[in-house]
């Protein structure tokens, strides 16, 4: 890991640890302020007391250790520090939303067996998210929010105290049955407070080093999934998964990039640490969440991983859900951003909530590479099933190749696209997802059948067939020197892609 300071906006929210840096924050992804974001991070702005930021008292010691109280002023939003900002995260599809705190890494939870004046106070303390950590959101005609939480007496709304006395004053109980301004806060979005390198990337070196690399993607299924091994695994045993793949210690130095999907964000830092054990060499390994809408407001919170463990042995939390990506630590960049996905929608009678994708980007200016993995929407009814919104995250991964980026760099990209390719002789439809990709540049595997050029060896096994679904993508001005699919999907249910490139 990059040993460099590097202010950072938090996708990837603070995990875990009680100390002012945890590690999934050292492993945050800075977010991009044009032409598209992606943020699960806010700042909780009270509009009863007067303006005045939610702030989590983690120096507070006793029953008031770590409770949210609206004290902290603030003109700039440069002037909030960890105990104001929070990221928010879901896993129950963006039905409701949990609040967990960058102070201390806990989510927060409603005091429910508290009595007298701290009955159903709001405290950052729970570390997995269970019936006490969950709030709902309603969206007011004035754009402000008010969050119910449930308490023993049904659903209650979240209010700011302002007339309590001393440090007391603007503790948040959830106790209110209608919404006034005590009730009311501002979402306010800190995804672009630290954009600092706004203007795109850093100039590549010119003119161009030479190049001679591997590159490996791989979903490797450690999320929801509960057919796959890795369905609640943890960051080490993936780790090594992951190295063991990359052959011999010297081979895994040719690495420059793993890109990684369905992972969880608190495998990031054991992942690092086993590629640097792997190859002796240091890396850094960033994380952007998978996200969903949450009801009744326009705001959107990350998808958590299901817990590792079990109930019998206790449940650990994994954190976020989404997308990973590895390089060297000689990175200086990243980015994530937000994809086309479809949105909440009603299929035959039921409401179903759909999950927003991401993409997310490296640079290594001195090599003039950059590397750039996304997991694209699923091709079932319940989400992009005719391939509109794939043709859109398509065409967007182009743009985020292309036009947002500085004239210099070679960039290899891909990851899950789940979609065949044109010449795919499976069933599958639509063929014309990575159609552009093709045009643009040279897949790994592309010319491996004459009658056949754009298509490959399947990537994601199935249980009557086998079919190609994960990408490499790079300059067709460059080498392929090999491409391997590794037919053995491990503790997944994709085989792991691996390119070997010469620019």
């Amino acid at each position: 890991m990059r040993k460099t300071a590097r202010r950072l906006a938090v996708l990837g929210s603070a995990l875990f640890a009680m100390v002012a840096m945890t590690p999934v924050q050292a492993h945050a992804v800075e977010a991009r302020p044009a032409p598209v974001t992606a943020s699960d991070k806010y700042a909780l702005k009270s509009v009863g007391a007067g303006g005045l930021y939610v702030s989590v008292e983690v120096s507070t010691t006793g029953s008031g250790e770590a409770m949210l109280r609206a004290r902290k002023a603030a003109a700039t939003l440069d002037e909030l520090g960890s105990w104001e900002k929070f990221t928010l995260h879901t896993d129950d599809k963006g039905v409701g939303a949990t609040l967990r705190s960058e102070g201390n890494g806990n989510y927060v939870t409603t005091e429910r067996g508290y009595t007298g004046t701290y009955r159903n106070l709001l405290r950052a303390r729970g570390t997995t998210v269970g019936e006490w950590e969950k709030i709902r959101l309603e969206k007011q005609a004035d754009g402000t929010y008010a969050l119910k939480a449930a308490t023993n007496d049904g659903y209650k709304y979240v209010t700011a105290e302002v007339q309590d006395p001393g440090n007391d004053a603007g503790l948040l109980r959830a106790r209110g049955d209608s919404v006034g301004s005590w009730q009311k806060f501002q979402l306010v979005p800190l995804g672009e407070e630290n954009a600092s390198d706004a203007g795109g990337r850093p100039s590549p070196a010119s003119p161009a080093p030479a190049a001679d690399f591997r590159v490996m993607s791989w979903n490797v299924c450690a999320n929801h999934n509960s057919a796959c091994g890795n369905h609640r695994v943890e960051g080490p045993s993936l780790g090594s998964q992951i190295t063991d793949r990359m052959g011999t210690a010297a081979e895994a130095r040719q690495y420059r990039a793993v890109f990684l999907q369905e992972m969880c964000e608190s495998q990031a830092k054991p992942v690092e640490t086993w590629l640097e054990q792997k190859t002796g060499t240091g890396w850094d390994v960033r994380f952007a969440p998978i996200t969903f809408t949450v009801d009744n407001s326009s705001v959107k919170a990350a998808r958590t991983c299901d817990n590792a463990g079990s109930a019998a042995s206790g449940w650990k939390d994994r954190g976020s859900y989404g997308i990973g990506l590895a390089v060297p630590d000689s990175n200086v960049w990243y980015h994530s951003y937000d994809l086309p996905s479809p949105q909440n929608k009603t299929v035959g009678t039921e409401w179903v909530r759909v999950e927003q994708r991401t993409a997310l980007c490296a640079v290594l200016p001195a090599e003039a590479l950059q590397f750039c993995t996304a997991h694209f929407s699923a091709g079932v009814e319940t989400d992009d099933l005719d391939g509109t919104k794939r043709r859109e995250q398509a065409a967007e991964l182009q743009k985020i190749v292309r036009s947002y980026t500085m004239p210099g760099y070679r960039t290899v990209y891909g990851g899950d696209l789940n979609a065949v390719p044109p010449d795919s002789a499976s069933p599958d439809t639509p063929k014309d997802v990575v159609t552009s990709a093709y045009a643009a540049d040279k897949e790994c595997d592309e010319g491996l059948s004459a009658a056949r050029p754009r298509d490959g060896r399947a990537t994601k096994p199935l249980s009557a067939r086998s079919i190609k679904i994960d990408y490499l993508f790079g300059p067709a001005t460059g080498t392929v020197v090999s491409c391997a699919v590794t037919a053995d999907a491990g503790e997944s249910d994709h085989y792991p892609l691996t390119a070997h490139f010469r620019f």
